[in-house]
């Protein structure tokens, strides 16, 4: 099926898209045939044409309308004759939790069936996507039950993502051990304490190369040691490079 196709599915004035804001970043558009990966973070999938196959080392291959993958879980989506949508929750929006809880069947560490799954659907059909609209239904509208020690922390990191932030300088700046502040950092954030510390620098780089600076300088001002590294993190990430999406002719919202 060819991209002017599933534009008419998706919406006629519809392009493929990224967005990144703070909470929340997100893919509308086709399979782009990425390997297997493990993001930083929560993702939830939705397939805007039909059902697709959430495919999984440990629990094989499911065929879903929409799924749910925490953090660190390798899996990857197929749809090669449909649009998707993907929406990676940052523990700086909301808790995982918020949008699991809304899934309806459970395989393993996986959800599947969104309760608002159509709804998602004609929300990403819209001619006028609206990102914040789509995470508010996503996650049922409720707001995060925040703790303000770990806020502080996760912000201090997407301000300043190239900074080394070691796990026992920032435990004892909040009065707490190593082993407690980083159980509490997972369990409010839904991701490690090192993996949310990569995503911010993968979504500080990804945001600048998408405003059109030079990708291998966006690497190393998110705190890259080399552009290899950066390469390396993205595709494990990702499962394609951050070339190879930059080049794929998808519109970036970058928010305000």
């Amino acid at each position: 099926m060819t991209v002017g196709a599933l534009s008419e599915i998706c919406g006629p004035a519809m392009s493929p898209m990224v967005w990144l804001r703070p909470g929340h970043v997100g893919y509308i558009g086709p399979e782009l045939g990425v390997d297997p990966h493990s993001v930083s973070v929560a993702v939830l999938s939705v397939g805007l044409h039909g059902p697709f196959i959430l495919e999984t080392a440990a629990h094989g291959d499911v065929r879903t309308g929409s799924s749910f993958a925490p953090a660190h879980s390798v899996h990857r989506v197929l749809a090669p004759e449909g649009w998707i949508l993907l929406l990676f929750v940052d523990p700086a929006g909301a808790p995982a939790t918020a949008i699991a809880d809304e899934m309806t069947v459970t395989t393993g560490p996986y959800g599947l069936g969104h309760r608002r799954e159509q709804e998602l659907v004609e929300l990403c059909r819209s001619d006028d996507v609206d990102p914040d609209q789509i995470f508010a239904r996503a996650s049922a509208g409720r707001a995060p039950v925040a703790d303000p020690r770990i806020e502080r922390v996760a912000t201090a990191i997407r301000r300043d993502p190239n900074r080394i932030y070691r796990a026992d300088a920032v435990a004892a700046n909040l009065g707490l051990s190593t082993p407690h502040f980083l159980r509490v950092f997972a369990q409010r954030s839904g991701t490690t304490f090192r993996g949310y510390q990569r995503w911010a620098r993968v979504i500080h780089a990804l945001r600048d190369a998408a405003d059109g600076r030079d990708l291998t300088r966006c690497a190393t001002d998110a705190g890259f040691a080399t552009p290899s590294h950066f390469s390396e993190t993205f595709h494990r990430m990702f499962g394609l490079s951050a070339t190879a999406l930059l080049r794929s002719g998808v519109r970036f919202d970058l928010g305000t």
